[in-house]
């Protein structure tokens, strides 16, 4: 049966890769087959390899230095069984080794980090709208044509996502608008936050969006990628739904660790953006390390 994520992560085939095959190499997707789950894999599968390229080349003008090796260290096959596997094995230490192995498929920590220029852009994004004292957030917003006059919260919200959300064009422009849309529902459902009154355009607001957009992208990644291949089959939704809540936990908790030291209001545009290339490769590389 299809399968549906508690999270509303994204579920259509047509955001992935036109190369992307899910059914290849069922061998491989056997869960059964995934003891060797974090050995290399090199001479894997040809469609994999396609795909883990095809994610590579993301956006050639971002200024990410790569200082490591992007070759994949883990096959997609191998990711898919240890999915699989944690999914119909249920134990911390199954899904730990699913987010390993999984991150290990983008090419590591350093790989997925350059994947995810598009989505930095979009955090860069908040940033310069959300950056600095209540009064200039606020002048800017207007200026951009935010109207606010009373309105509820969630309507002005809404204005905002509008304005920052990319064209879903491609794979990382749709995951990126999806986890904006995600993180601004978050937040404009906390009654505490008022976008009438200038005390709410604070540094917790920045980093409660920078670091939801963050952990909705990463989410939503890697849930779209395993609904596809070894969660596609999943026979019961609340088996399913657990094991994202699992994922997701995990995932929240270590951006929720780093975005604090990283993300301040105030910084110049030059040292937020390394910020930022900080941020995703602390997070990638503490999902790949994972025990």
């Amino acid at each position: 049966m299809g399968t549906s994520s508690l999270y509303g992560g994204p579920k259509k085939t047509a955001l992935l890769p036109s190369d992307y095959n899910p059914d290849d190499t069922a061998e491989q997707d056997d869960y059964t087959n995934t003891n060797s789950e974090d050995t290399d894999t090199s001479s894997g599968n040809t469609d994999d390899n396609k795909l883990n390229q095809e994610q590579t080349d993301v956006d050639s003008s971002s200024d990410y230095q790569l200082t490591h090796p992007v070759q994949p260290k883990v096959s997609w096959g191998s990711a898919r069984g240890s999915m699989k596997k944690a999914m119909n094995e249920r134990s911390e230490r199954n899904v730990k080794r699913a987010i390993r192995n999984y991150t290990k498929a983008l090419g590591g920590h350093t790989n997925a980090t350059r994947q995810s220029a598009k989505v930095r852009k979009t955090a860069f994004d908040i940033y310069s709208y959300f950056s600095g004292t209540p009064n200039v957030i606020r002048k800017r917003l207007e200026d951009a044509g935010v109207r606010f006059e009373g309105r509820p919260t969630k309507d002005i919200f809404n204005d905002i996502c509008r304005l920052i959300a990319p064209v879903p064009n491609d794979l990382e422009d749709s995951l990126t608008n999806m986890a904006l849309q995600e993180t601004i529902a978050d937040v404009a459902t906390d009654d505490s936050i008022d976008l009438n009154l200038l005390e709410s355009f604070n540094e917790e607001l920045l980093q409660r969006l920078v670091g939801g957009l963050m952990k909705h992208y990463i989410f939503d990644k890697l849930i779209m990628q395993s609904e596809q291949t070894a969660l596609k089959n999943c026979e019961r939704t609340s088996t399913l739904r657990e094991l994202e809540k699992e994922i997701k936990l995990y995932i929240d908790g270590i951006v929720d660790g780093v975005v604090p030291n990283l993300i301040k209001s105030g910084i110049n545009p030059k040292d937020f953006n390394r910020a930022l290339e900080t941020l995703f490769d602390i997070s990638y590389q503490q999902m790949e390390e994972l025990k």
